[in-house]
């Protein structure tokens, strides 16, 4: 799993699709901007002595305490919000001590850094960029991924979700530095064993780098020669001699070292016997330094491995573009080849050709003229350039043509799927016409036999009421008798029989 630091987190805040409202092209520009003003605003905060504060993220301060010997210490600290832990289930290697006293601190402020530490970002650019870098940290380390992202005032790592802070000593004064170097040297730990013995004292703090204080330091330390061969230097961008450790010395060895440096008069197991509890303190201290310079020196060699992979990227891009320049360049020198040669073929078949070409004239004008001259050569070039531009020209004029007969062919395709739907609609017009013209004339006719019937219906009830009303004689009676008996045995068919009559018959209602 590689290491996951500050440029991964400004591609990843950059590319994915954040809160942080800014063109896209200028996206890593303005996070780029809106991290150094963070970190200017929190180097200012220290440089005045104060912590800052950030609710969603973390606190970062200076941490007063008294140690064993009632001796107030200072050093800087950092530590996470609960709220930081509880969202992405981190843990912290070192929290605050409960009696731990703080420097007053400083909420986040986002117009003050937008204004005092920047030139062309806003407060919401401040707040939605320092937002989405804070929560892609916190989603990086709950995966338990080894983070290393660089601050100004340290580097921040986490790994197997724990976080913890390297504060960086160069960005600490060098008065400070040459006390905890002397305190670690020649002054002896403390009987606890607690670490803090080797932070900084506000009442100790004084410059080193002054001459009488020089003679003092290099007292006791010239009283023990140390070897500079096969020595390996902190990953500091100081030379500083006391930054420097070696690579055969073992811990029960430096043990020796410093106990002859404490005490000349006594020997190394008679203080060793005496201070056991000092001892397992030095152990501890001494093994834990070797963790963190292993671990830094990790660090910068992951970097160092980036950079060189970075540096091969650009170098193979710059290989490829002189590549690429050089085919062009020999392209244009074939192209070139290839014109003399025509333009010599030419003039060799029109002096075959022409009578007037074959004298000696032409090759000592040629010659007299120098073709190897500065106009030669303008002319040349400038024949090479018309002849690139007409290439240029035709190749833009060919895909002009293309695009515009891919036009004419859309503009067709669009035209025949038109006339498609207008002789749809038209059939489909012309069938609904059809289809109401045949359901109309139906109902007409439909409409027209029934208004038939029932107007012969009426004709025939008034017959039968002019019948009724004039007086039959027995003749006419037999007649109607025999008439009546005939049309109900026609009315009452013989059931014996199928009747296999089909429609409406208008004789079986209007009668003879």
């Amino acid at each position: 799993m590689s290491l996951y630091t500050l440029k991964h987190l400004l591609n990843d805040c950059s590319t994915q699709l954040a809160r942080t409202k800014c063109a896209a092209d200028k996206k890593r520009e303005t996070l780029e901007d809106v991290w150094r003003a963070f970190n200017d605003w929190i180097e200012s905060r220290f440089n005045h002595g104060k912590g800052v504060h950030v609710a969603t993220f973390a606190t970062i301060t200076w941490e007063t305490f008294t140690d064993s010997r009632n001796l107030p210490k200072l050093r800087p600290t950092f530590f996470l919000s609960d709220t930081f832990i509880k969202t992405y289930g981190l843990s912290q290697k070192r929290p605050p001590l409960p009696s731990a006293t703080l420097a007053p601190l400083e909420d986040i402020n986002f117009t003050k850094i937008a204004i005092k530490f920047s030139h062309s970002l806003t407060k919401d650019l401040v707040f939605s960029g320092v937002r989405d870098m804070v929560q892609k940290i916190g989603q990086v380390a709950s995966t338990g991924a080894p983070v290393s992202i660089t601050f100004n005032f340290g580097r921040l790592i986490a790994k197997n979700r724990c976080i913890s802070v390297l504060f960086d000593p160069l960005k600490f004064p060098r008065a400070l530095e040459d006390h905890i170097a002397h305190s670690m040297i020649s002054s002896p730990p403390s009987v606890l064993g607690n670490l803090d013995e080797f932070d900084i004292s506000p009442e100790d703090v004084v410059d080193y780098s002054d001459a009488n204080n020089q003679d003092g330091l290099k007292r006791p330390i010239t009283a023990f020669s140390f070897s500079s061969e096969d020595q390996e230097v902190l990953p500091t961008n100081r030379s500083n001699p006391e930054n420097i450790i070696g690579s055969d010395v073992s811990i029960e060895e430096e043990l020796q070292m410093y106990d002859a440096l404490l005490s000349p008069g006594s020997s190394t197991s008679d203080h060793s016997a005496k201070n056991h509890v000092m001892e397992s303190a030095f152990k501890r201290h001494i093994s834990k330094l070797a963790r963190d310079v292993d671990l830094e020196a990790k660090y910068s060699f992951d970097s160092q491995l980036q950079q060189r992979r970075d540096l091969d990227a650009v170098a193979r891009e710059k290989k490829t573009r002189r590549m690429c320049a050089e085919d062009l360049q020999r392209h244009l020198r074939m192209q070139m080849q290839q014109r003399d040669d025509l333009n010599l073929s030419e003039r060799n078949e029109q002096r075959m050709t022409d009578p007037r070409m074959s004298s000696f004239y032409f090759d000592s004008e040629r010659t007299r003229q120098g073709y190897h001259d500065h106009l030669y050569l303008n002319r040349v070039k400038q024949q090479l350039k018309h002849q690139l531009q007409g290439q240029i020209s035709s190749n833009e004029q060919d895909r002009v043509n293309s695009k515009q007969k891919a036009l004419q062919d859309d503009h067709l395709f669009l035209r025949r799927v038109r006339n498609e739907l207008e002789s749809i609609e038209k059939k489909q017009a012309q069938d609904r016409e059809e289809l109401r013209k045949s359901l109309t004339g139906s109902w007409n006719r439909d409409s027209h036999m029934k208004k038939l019937v029932e107007i012969r219906k009426k004709q025939r009830a008034a017959e039968q009421l002019q019948q009724d009303t004039r007086p039959l004689t027995p003749s006419q009676q037999d007649q109607y008798s025999t008439l009546g008996a005939v049309r109900m045995s026609a009315s009452r068919p013989d059931t014996t029989r199928d009747d296999y009559s089909v429609g409406f018959d208008i004789r079986s209602v209007c009668g003879d």
